[in-house]
C-alpha cells in the first residue's frame, strides 16, 4: 500500500500566517475555520483544490482567496479556487460532502 506524502505542516503554516487554522484533517481534506473552506491535495502533493462552503460569503471567499494562492506560491505550493462545496448529516453521525465545480 502507497501512503502519498502531503506537505500537511507547509499548509498548516500558511494557514496560520493568514489568521486561519485547520480545524480537522482527514486523508486528502483539509478543513479550515470550521468549514468556511477546505482544501484537497491532488495527485502531486504540492497541488491543491481550494472549495468553499456555499454557506461562505462570496466576498469572504474571495479575499481569502486573493491571499491563500499567492502567500502558497511563496511557499511552493500551487492552489486553485475549484468551486465550492456542501455538507449534510447522514445517519449514524456521518456527513457527507457534495463538491459543485
Amino acid at each position: 500500500m502507497h501512503i502519498p506524502r502531503r506537505p500537511l505542516g507547509i499548509v498548516k503554516e500558511i494557514i496560520e500566517e493568514l489568521g486561519h487554522e485547520i480545524t480537522y484533517a482527514y486523508d486528502d481534506l483539509c478543513f479550515v475555520n470550521h468549514n468556511d473552506f477546505l482544501l484537497q491535495f491532488e495527485e502531486k502533493p504540492e497541488e491543491l483544490s481550494l472549495f468553499f462552503n456555499t454557506e461562505c460569503a462570496p466576498d469572504e471567499a474571495d479575499a481569502i482567496a486573493e491571499r491563500l494562492v499567492p502567500a502558497s506560491a511563496l511557499k511552493g505550493l500551487s492552489v486553485s479556487r475549484k468551486g465550492t462545496y456542501t455538507m449534510t448529516a447522514e445517519e449514524g453521525d456521518k456527513l457527507k460532502i457534495t463538491f459543485h465545480t
